[in-house]
This record gives structure tokens, sequence and C-alpha cells, in this order.
């Protein structure tokens, strides 16, 4: 999340949202009352002697929105925002009126606000540390398949196959698969991120010396002991303890350590356990939520957003962890399967 210009004492903040994680920071954080400034589309009428009387024209405007509702558009990872138009910088825009804004990552606003608490402002201002972002990229002079991971949300970026034969190994025969490679992470990669490479045999070793020559990074590891490769070795090197030992620390790496937990107290009958929103929810009452992790799926099973809402700040209210997990990552499917919501207690809740 990219935060400027935060005036408490004037109650205005920049964001830029970049990744889903920021999303649901935004959806806890905007309220009903608050303001989004932001760029949007509107339809206006022009009052022209030749224009038709039922024809509008589509144009970008800055709109301040005073806000009625928001909700999370969980299928394209953006979150709609619903209000009154009390200010735009097109004079043929009703004021007064109606209208909705989607907020994506990338999409800047700025947020007005009454009065922001320590809460808000947490919310914009966690660490004062950016995420950390991992590329991935699991190759063999076969195939190399890249990703991206920030937080626990993993991209496959895409996989490039080399063409060579079963005898070609010469390091000019590979030059043009190894360029490729080495374009494709460049293009990935922004400013701080980790390169991880890993892969069968040594010619992993020739992809990461292509990847410093054209990048540079700021980190780049070479994993040993891990066989697979293209998109199925992506998926797989998150949860290889090769991964977990050099990206230690690390949101995605918290998340499996707790999830792990959540399962093993479950199996041993530990009542300092909580999983489901209805149970999660009373523990988060009480205030014995240590760490809680929820699905991005958490909505398939019905649950209410203003509820999962309210959970998660509770939560960090009372000094709690709280993490959003990618669905289709392993662990995030143990999550899911277990109501969408988990979490770590600091003393068993009796249930009621």
């Amino acid at each position: 999340m990219i935060v400027t210009d935060l005036d408490t004492k004037h109650g205005t903040c920049s964001i830029t949202p970049e990744s889903t994680e920021d999303l649901w920071a935004l959806r806890r954080l905007i309220k009903k009352g608050d303001v989004v400034v932001t760029r949007s589309s509107r339809v206006v009428k022009r009052e022209e002697e030749f224009a038709r009387p039922d024809k509008g024209e589509r144009v970008k405007v800055t709109i301040a929105l005073s806000v009625e509702e928001v909700r999370l558009d969980r299928s394209l990872e953006r979150i709609r925002v619903k209000g009154t138009i009390l200010e735009a910088s097109e004079e043929s825009v009703t004021k007064v009126g109606s209208h909705a804004i989607t907020i994506s990552p990338g999409h800047p606003i700025t947020l007005r606000k009454e009065k922001w608490t320590p809460f808000d402002t947490g919310l914009v201002t966690p660490s004062g540390e950016r995420t950390t972002r991992f590329v991935i990229v699991a190759a063999d002079r076969r195939e190399a398949g890249v990703g991206s991971l920030s937080g626990s949300h993993l991209k496959l970026v895409a996989t490039v196959e080399s063409g060579l034969g079963g005898k070609q190994s010469e390091e000019q025969s590979a030059r043009p698969y190894l360029s490729k490679v080495a374009d494709l992470v460049a293009q990935t990669t922004v400013e701080g991120d980790s390169v991880i490479v890993a892969g069968p045999g040594n010619f992993k070793n020739s992809i990461a010396n292509a990847i410093r020559e054209r990048l540079k990074p700021a980190s780049l590891t070479v994993l040993e002991g891990f066989d697979l490769t293209g998109s199925d070795g992506v998926r797989a090197l998150v949860k290889a303890p090769s991964f977990q030992s050099v990206a230690k620390g690390s949101v995605v790496v918290r998340m499996q350590e707790i999830v792990s937990e959540v399962v093993k107290r479950i199996s041993s009958l530990d009542p300092k356990v909580a999983f489901s929103v209805a149970r999660v929810s009373q523990a988060a009452e009480a205030g014995a939520v240590e760490a809680l992790v929820v699905s991005d799926d958490v909505f398939a099973s019905g649950a209410d957003e203003d509820q999962v809402v309210g959970i998660l700040n509770e939560v960090e209210g009372a000094g709690g962890e709280v993490y959003l997990a990618d669905s289709s990552m392993e662990f995030g499917k143990q999550v899911s399967s277990f109501g969408g919501i988990v979490a770590l207690l600091r003393y068993a809740v009796r249930p009621y």
C-alpha cells in the first residue's frame, strides 16, 4: 500500500492499494459518512443544439463521494463504494446525485474522515515497511515457471519452454532461452523484490546468472534439493522447507505456521483454537484471539461481510495478528475447509 499525505489533523490521507490485502484493509477503513475523492467515469448529458436528448457521454471526472455503503467484490478483487456526490470536476455532473466507484490495486484515492483513530492509522501504516515480495523461478533446461508471491497471494506469470533437444546443453544453444527467462523475471520484478531460483540439476545456476546479468536484483537465492519445474514447481516451492527457511519471518511463512498449529491443536483436542465465523466471533468478543487467518473465499459459505470485517477489527484492536490467505494455496484450502476462518487462542473460550 502506498500512503502519502497522511494528515490526521485535517482528516485526509492519499492511498493507492497494491494488493488484495490492501483492498481488505480499505474495506475495514472506509466507513459510512467518510468521503472518498478519486477519478471515476460518469455519463453526462450535454445541452447542445444537435445532441440527441436521450444520449449521454461518458467522461472522466474527479468526484468527492460521501460514503453510504462499502462492499468487497470477491471475484474481481476490488471494492465497490456507493454514495452521494458532494463535489465534481465536471460542471455538468449532477451534484447530490448517487454514484458508485470501484477501487482495485493501482487505483489512487484520497480518504477524508472526521476523525482518524489510532486503529485507522494502523491500517494504513501497519509497520512502515513494504510487504516482502518474492519472484519465484522453478526451472531446468526444458522449461521455466515464473510466479510472484505477495503476502500469501501467488500469481503464476508464465511458463517459458526452451525448445532444446535432449542432448543440447551447450551455452550457445541455451542463450535465447536464458534471455527469455531473464527478461520475464525483469518484467515481473519491482524494486526490493527477492528472487528465488530452484530446480533439478545445475542448469538453474545458469538461469540465476542470466537473471543477475539482466536485472541485478536486491536479493537472489538459488535453492538446492528441489526437483519440480514450470507452474507446478512454482506452486510447490512455496511450501518447500528450503523456501520457508529463506523466507522465514515473511507473511506467507507465518500463515503456514499458524494453520499448522491450528490443525495440531484440533487433532489433539486442545481447546485454545477456534474455527468457523461463529466460534471465532465469540473468541474475538472475549479478546482471546492471538492470531487469525481468514480465507479469501470465506463468503462462499454464506458468511456476512460486515460480521467478518468486525471480527478482524476486533482482533487487531485487542493486539492479535490478522492474515488473509489465498484459497488457491494449500494452507488456504485448509482454512477454507474449516469454514473460511481459523484462530489460535490465548486461552480457551467456552462456546455459547
